[in-house]
């Protein structure tokens, strides 16, 4: 059976493994290597599982590790285009790394098909990715979008698991301290995800079938993990949708070890 293994997801690091405890890959890999290697022991997955390494973008908080874990995995490293050129720009991945093209044709990788599909965020070239798992299970791991444009919802449909962004309280940004141009930047459509439109399109996908979600890539300064948890809840509460009993919700770790979570 297929799991999902978020080994931390905030603004300063997010990493995810999806696959099986023999196999698998990870979607980004900002994680410096020994939390890496605590967290993979903890979770019961040996780091030889990890088959690829998927980029969704180039920010920091996505591809801090990135060089470490591609010099230990000595796996390949996948990415769109224009990230990649920005992770060689940036000396991000070492010298002789397996450095392949994420774009337009799914790609196999321990045993499962990757495709990865475009979202908007102010960075070179940034994706998700939907993962078909060999028992097939459809997951996708979907954060750092500004909103959800056709794509994203035509890749999210129809998906068993979906890991979405839930990443800022509305009311907590607009009260925050952060400067008005970084407001700015988080609530825009090449932003994040509020919990608010993260919570919308979790009813429109429960309504379509999928029955698994875990709220990814929370702020620390503009959200909780209760918050953003009771504002889903709440809202598919209020239509009738119900709690482990019509869907499962999880909320992603800033930096312990997370639920492994089996797709059903």
């Amino acid at each position: 059976m297929a799991l999902v293994y978020s080994l931390c997801s905030s603004s300063k690091g997010n990493c995810t493994y999806v696959g099986s405890e023999r196999h698998g890959i990870l979607i980004d890999a900002g994680i410096g290597i020994r939390t890496f290697a605590a967290a993979m022991t903890l979770g019961g997955i040996p780091q030889g599982a990890v088959q690829a390494i998927f980029v969704t973008h180039e920010h920091s908080d996505h591809i801090k590790g990135l060089y470490k874990l591609a010099e230990r995995l000595r796996v390949p490293v996948y990415a769109t285009r224009g990230t990649m050129e920005q992770l060689v720009q940036k000396g991000a991945v070492p010298s002789g790394a397996d450095l392949r093209i994420a774009e337009n044709a799914a790609i196999c990788a321990a045993d499962m098909e990757v495709r990865g599909f475009s979202t908007s965020h102010d960075s070179a070239q940034s994706a998700a990715y939907r993962i078909h798992t060999a028992d097939g299970k459809a997951v996708c791991i979907c954060t750092d979008l500004g909103y959800v444009s056709q794509e994203v919802e035509q890749n999210l449909s129809g998906s068993d698991f979906v890991m979405l962004e839930s990443n800022y309280d509305e009311f907590m940004l607009q009260t925050g301290r952060y400067p008005y141009f970084l407001k700015k930047r988080i609530a825009g459509e090449r932003g994040h995800l509020s919990n608010e439109a993260c919570s919308e399109q979790i009813s429109k996908l429960i309504a379509q079938g999928t029955t698994q979600f875990l709220l990814g890539h929370l702020s620390e300064e503009n959200n909780r993990p209760q918050v953003a948890m009771a504002h889903t809840v709440n809202r598919l509460h209020g239509e009738g949708i119900l709690l482990e009993k019509d869907y499962t919700l999880d909320v992603a770790p800033k930096s312990t070890i997370g639920k492994r979570i089996l797709v059903r």
